[in-house]
């Protein structure tokens, strides 16, 4: 199933997750598998014994708990690689961006000022005008992970 959906769209570079090679794919593809499998364990073990509202309110509060914008960040990241990066290479829609995705950048800035202007970031208005404020406002120097998925060592640095 994972699969034949990667390989019957492989020609499609845009989509997925941009520029990245088939064999990245398959391999974000099963990852990610992986990674629900094993939530959902979690999911269904919460889904049979619920928790008492009250103890898990902060978890729940989306609006403050800074879940959101960190989903909203993400979604711009992996839509445009490099947006935050201080050197964003032009506007949505040129076609022009490179590889770049990092989860464990170590550049990015988690001080209380940075998180309080994510929490208060509008996300919200048109592509374009969303992408230029990211660009300015959020930038974190997160220039993602370079190496397409092509040896033994890029696969050591992508496990």
């Amino acid at each position: 199933k994972h699969l034949d959906r990667i390989l019957r769209h492989m020609d499609e570079k845009l989509r997925s997750i941009k520029n990245y090679h088939t064999l990245e794919k398959v391999a974000h593809t099963f990852h990610m598998s992986e990674l629900w499998a094993r939530a959902s364990y979690y999911f269904h073990l919460l889904n049979a014994n619920p928790m008492d509202v009250s103890m898990c309110g902060c978890i729940t509060d989306v609006s403050n708990n800074d879940i959101l914008p960190e989903i909203e960040l993400l979604a711009m990241k992996i839509k445009f690689p490099c947006i935050t990066s201080g050197a964003a290479p032009g506007r949505p829609g040129n076609g022009a961006w490179p590889i770049n995705y990092a989860y464990n950048n170590p550049h990015n800035d988690n001080s209380v000022a940075y998180r309080r202007i994510l929490r208060d970031f509008d996300f919200s208005g048109d592509e374009e005008d969303v992408f230029d404020r990211v660009a300015e406002e959020l930038d974190d120097h997160d220039e993602g992970e370079c190496d397409h998925l092509d040896d033994e060592r890029a696969w050591a640095k992508w496990r």
